[in-house]
This record gives C-alpha cells, structure tokens and sequence, in this order.
C-alpha cells in the first residue's frame, strides 16, 4: 500500500520505518528540509516544504496514494484540520498516530495553562528570568506581549538559520538564544537551567518522547516553577 506519511519529528519518523519494514510504499513529507533528511538517513523517501489544502491534494493524486497518515506534532491542529479535510474530499482515508499524552500528579511547581496567553499571565506572576521552550512560532506573541515587558526571556530554538534568522529580528540577543537540538536529557536540562538562573520554565505538553517529563523532573529537582501548555483541542467530526 503506498501511504504519505505527515511527520517531522523522531517518533514520526520511527512510525514511518515501521509501516516500511511491513511492506508499505512510504513517502515522509515534513515541513523542513532538515526534517526530510533526517528521514533520508534512515532509508525512507522524503519531501519537505509547507502544503496548503491545494498542494496537498495534488500530491496525493498524483502518487495515487491509498491512504495517508498523520503523525505531526501533538500541536500541529491547523495540519491536522488541513489534511483531514482533504483527505475527505478525496475519499482517502485519514489516519491519526499521536502520541501518549503525560499522565502528572498535581504539584505545586506545576502549573497548566490553556494556550500561549494564559500561560504568560502564569509565568509573569512567578519569576523574571523566564525560559521558553515551546518553539519558534509562537515567540512574536511572547516578545510583545506586555507582561512580558520587563521580563528576561530566554528561548530554545531548533538550530537552523531561519529561526535564529527570527528570534533575532525580534530583538532577542544572542546570550538569550540556545540553538539545540532534542530531545535534552534531564541532566542538560538541570545544567542549563542553572547556568541561566532560570526562574521559571515554560512547555508544550507534549508528550512522553518529546522532553517534557525530562523538564518536570529537572524543574522539581531544582525547585523552579515549570508552566505547562495543554494540548490544543481538535475539532470534532
């Protein structure tokens, strides 16, 4: 079966092995280049580059795909809106692999939030030397948002020249920029956070391989608040 697989981090990329090992034609397409090679070292074909509802409908006529498989970041809802809306007009099926979510006990230095804003009220109320470690689209928010004026913030990047590119132009200086790739063990989480003086942390739930619980326990151990974003909620059929 000849199936297009939505994924670009490494537990997508894991799934895409699996279904090629049992017998599935696979194509990988992931948003970066650097995602697509990341799969070409693994033996799998791979395209890279955003799609809207257009292009994605062509590429899946034309490789006569018979189904596709989402396996984007828990995060990645308007993908995920996108390609089931385009995989139903095509009568394609659409199939969705997320992974498991956390599974916490309640602590005082946990705290939830429900997206980007609430968790800026949070973190203002808790520390001035603020952490982010929720990616790169989200950071204009972040940057502008006005309890966040008098704060020190401190962002973990993917090391590409197209988001240090973006956290510069919104003015973040160098000593305030760590380009790293993960997912970080919990030991260079606590050394980080030391080096930095980190007050507070901030993280995407998401999930049990992409870092977070490494976080929870760096943060516990060293007694710092960690705010945590909830997974966005999909739309319903």
């Amino acid at each position: 079966m000849r199936l297009l697989v939505l994924a670009g981090t490494e537990d997508g990329r894991l799934l895409a092995e699996a279904l090629k090992q049992r017998g599935h034609e696979i194509l990988v397409s992931t948003l970066t280049a650097y995602g697509a090679n990341l799969v070409r070292e693994q033996g799998l074909k791979a395209r890279s580059g955003a799609m809207d509802p257009e292009s994605l409908t062509d590429l899946l006529k034309a490789n006569d795909f018979a189904a596709l498989v989402d396996a984007t970041h828990p995060f990645a809802i308007q993908v995920k809106e996108m390609a089931k809306k385009v995989c139903a007009n095509l009568v394609i099926p659409y199939l969705r692999w997320e992974r498991s979510a956390l599974n916490l006990e309640d602590h005082p230095l946990l705290q939830w939030a429900e997206n980007l804003s609430n968790a800026a009220q949070i973190t203002a109320k808790l520390g001035q030397r603020i952490l982010l470690t929720t990616g790169s689209n989200g950071l204009p928010e972040w940057v502008s948002h006005p309890l966040m004026k008098d704060k020190i913030l401190f962002v973990r990047v993917l090391p590409t020249s197209e988001v240090l590119v973006r956290c510069e132009s919104l003015g973040l200086k160098p000593n305030q920029i760590v380009a790293a790739q993960g997912p970080f063990s919990q030991e260079w989480d606590e050394a980080m956070f030391r080096q930095l003086k980190i007050e507070v942390v901030v993280a995407k739930e998401s999930g049990k391989v992409g870092g977070t619980l490494e976080k929870v326990q760096a943060c516990l151990n060293l007694n710092i608040p960690l705010v945590i974003i909830k997974r966005p909620v999909a739309e319903q059929d």
